[in-house]
This record gives structure tokens, sequence and C-alpha cells, in this order.
């Protein structure tokens, strides 16, 4: 009984589908460990064979943030629970 309902058209689709699916995440997960394979060996391996000269720049004559101004804190001191500050 159960091979003639499990032979019907809509279950031999959802298996394909199912079938499907799974390749298409292992094939995902193969792309993804490809990549950060790449990436490992251009961040690691790469920078050993190539070395290249850092040029230092100093922080204090370059101006990041022109458009960014300090704060100036203007608030005073108020008493807590209205008590004075001569007591």
């Amino acid at each position: 009984m159960i091979e003639r309902i499990m032979a019907q058209p809509i279950f031999m689709f959802t298996r394909v589908a199912l079938s499907a699916l799974i390749t298409a995440s292992a094939g995902i997960m193969i792309i993804s460990f490809l990549y950060f394979a790449w990436t490992f060996i251009d961040d690691v391996y790469v920078h050993l064979i190539f070395t290249e000269e850092e040029v230092v720049i100093e922080e204090t004559s370059v101006d990041e943030f022109p458009h960014i101004q300090p704060i100036t804190v203007t608030a005073q001191k108020r008493p807590i629970n209205g008590k004075n500050d001569d007591d």
C-alpha cells in the first residue's frame, strides 16, 4: 500500500526537489570553503612572499574628520533633592 502511495508523481517531485536542495546547499558550502581558503592564502602566504614597505603617516598632520567640531558643555551643577552646597 505504501509503495503505491510513494510512487505517485508528487512524491517523486518532492524527492527530486529535496535532492536538488541538498545538492545546492552542499555546493554553497564548498564554494564558501574555497573562498575562505583563497582569502587565507592571500592574507598569509602571499604577504610572506611579496613583502611590501609600509608608509607611515603621522596622525597629527592629517585631520581625518574636519566636519566634526568639539562639544562645549555649558551645563551647571544643580543641587540634589533641594540640598544646598552650604550644608
